[in-house]
């Protein structure tokens, strides 16, 4: 009961609390209200005064103007048109018509042009005439066509002006409410947070706590809190976000109509001002596309040598058709053109194209698209790069790996080899210790040439025991691939590399060959690779120690021991 009781209390003051801000946001917004009646009642008296003053003030000089040019009318030329035997009344309608035109109202007056045909009414022309009618009728007495003008066009622009002052006094009077209406919900709702803070002791109290600020207390305490979700004002933050929301808005339809792009999309000058990218290789010079383009294709040697012999073809025969298209598709380009980074640049460096308008997927060049400069200077560049040393490089490994090829296939069909190496082989695998059974040893594999290249019979697996030596795994591969892979091991001229170390480093077979697979670091599980040597190994030095791999497997030396 004491619970209950404190929480009734505490809700009892809530309320008074709520109650006391309500009424005072009622009180401010009446006071508000009023001051802006006030204002707005003011402005329209203003308004309907300055309209007045400036109605009578331009109805009266109209007036003026009318009765001084009746008054004044020149008598000299009522004179002259009298003694021309005019009668008075038909002369002052003439002169009336025509602005106290002598010439033009005597022209009128001898076509016999009739009075109601003049510009001019009757009861005008009497207006005239009789001083004193004039100003009893004001709305006959114009004093003339210009002068009605003058008035039409006096009262126009005081109408036009009072009609912006008016607009312009209400888009101040909304936007001094609209600021009012926001200072009024950070208001309440930093009274609202303070409350909460001073009635919440706990979360699960303040989660409890409900605060109604409908001002309708005959409403159920069930819907009190769906009835404030509904109701809620908006928070300063809301209406903040709302209003850049609003901004970004216009500021993104702004810059699509000016720059035609998407309102959201934002480029890399706008995000990063200070950040520079390079021209792009299309956008450069033919001549710089085609010694970029080459100069990344000088590793590829198949590239660079099909790409030369293309552009000498078409060099020689330009009429050719068969020489100026390049079938995509074909298995040699594929193989050996179309993935290489910069081939295909330098094809189109040179004006090929590719075939829109066919289904066949090919190479082009135009017989109107062929230059001879560009021909030269494609040629000469290729020409240059196969005396680059990568270009050397890649031409001794290609020559590499096509001995590995031809032993790794006379390895696979060995029914094919003679006698003679027949007996070699044995001789070897007769001094191989015999394979460990499954699930004993380790299992050795040798791999011929890069493993990229997929050599046909350039793998061989068999099991080692811990405590054989390198010799019995050499003597291994003499009985599968012969004598001439261990002749040029052992010369130096192909190495055979440990590939589970990093970086990779050649094996001295010579030195080496008396230790065991656990001493060198190839038991548990050991991973040969038979390489082109290098012209360092090849003319005997000692590798650096800094570069050395790390020892691998349990018991195996240090790199400073094997190396």
């Amino acid at each position: 009961p004491l619970c209950i009781k404190i929480k009734s209390d505490g809700r009892e003051q809530q309320k008074q609390l709520l109650y006391k801000i309500k009424e005072r946001q009622r009180l401010r917004s009446r006071a508000h209200d009023k001051q802006n009646k006030a204002q707005s009642s003011k402005i329209k008296k203003e308004h309907t005064t300055m309209v007045l003053r400036k109605f009578f003030n331009n109805a009266t000089g109209g007036l003026l103007t009318a009765l001084t040019s009746n008054n004044n009318t020149n008598s000299e030329e009522i004179q002259q048109l009298e003694a021309m035997g005019f009668p008075r009344e038909r002369i002052v309608h003439a002169l009336n018509a025509t602005d106290n035109n002598a010439e033009r109202a005597a022209e009128l007056l001898l076509l016999g042009v009739s009075e109601a045909d003049y510009p001019t009414s009757t009861a005008a022309a009497a207006t005239a005439a009789n001083g004193h009618n004039a100003r009893d009728n004001n709305d006959n007495g114009n004093g003339g066509t210009h002068v009605a003008a003058h008035n039409e066009d006096q009262m126009r622009r005081a109408m036009e002006e009072s009609l912006q002052v008016n607009q312009r006094q209400e888009a101040n009077n909304l936007r001094r409410a609209e600021v009012a209406s926001l200072q009024n919900n950070k208001n309440i709702k930093n009274k609202a947070k303070v409350v909460n803070k001073k009635t919440s002791k706990t979360p699960a109290a303040a989660s409890a706590n409900v605060i109604d600020l409908t001002g309708d207390d005959s409403k159920p305490a069930a819907t009190i809190s769906k009835t404030k979700r509904n109701t809620a004002v908006k928070s300063a933050a809301a209406v903040n976000a709302g209003k850049a929301a609003v901004s970004r808005f216009s500021n993104n339809k702004n810059t699509t109509n000016n720059n035609n792009s998407s309102p959201t999309s934002k480029t890399l000058s706008q995000t990063h001002p200070n950040v520079k990218l390079p021209t792009k290789l299309q956008s450069k010079s033919k001549e710089e596309q085609i010694l970029r383009t080459a100069n990344r294709v000088k590793p590829h040697v198949m590239a660079v040598d099909t790409l030369l012999r293309v552009l000498l073809s078409v060099r020689s025969s330009p009429d050719n058709i068969k020489f100026r298209v390049i079938d995509r598709s074909n298995v040699n380009y594929v193989q050996y053109v179309r993935d290489v980074p910069g081939a295909e640049d330098l094809l189109l460096a040179m004006n090929y194209r590719r075939n829109s308008h066919s289904s066949k997927n090919e190479l082009r060049l135009e017989r109107h698209l062929v230059d001879d400069a560009l021909l030269y200077l494609g040629i000469s560049a290729l020409e240059q790069m196969r005396e680059s040393e990568e270009y050397k490089l890649g031409k001794k490994l290609r020559a590499f790996h096509a001995e590995m090829r031809r032993i790794g296939k006379g390895q696979k069909e060995q029914q094919n080899l003679t006698e003679g190496e027949m007996e070699v082989r044995l001789q070897y695998l007769t001094k191989c210790p015999n394979e460990p059974p499954v699930g004993r040893g380790a299992i050795m594999n040798v791999q011929l040439g890069d493993e990229r290249e997929k050599i046909d019979g350039g793998l061989a697996s068999r099991r080692f025991d811990g405590d054989d030596t390198l010799a019995d795994v050499l003597n291994w591969l003499g009985g599968c691939y012969g004598d001439e892979l261990l002749e040029r091991l052992r010369s130096r001229e192909w190495c055979l590399c440990d590939l589970n170390r990093y970086p990779i480093l050649p094996l001295d077979v010579e030195k080496h060959q008396n230790k065991t697979l656990q001493y060198i670091g190839l038991f548990p599980s050991g991973k040969l690779g038979v390489r082109l040597s290098e012209d360092s190994w090849r003319d005997g030095d000692e590798i650096m120690d800094d570069i050395h791999g790390s020892a691998r497997g349990l018991g195996a030396a240090s790199r400073s021991m094997l190396y």
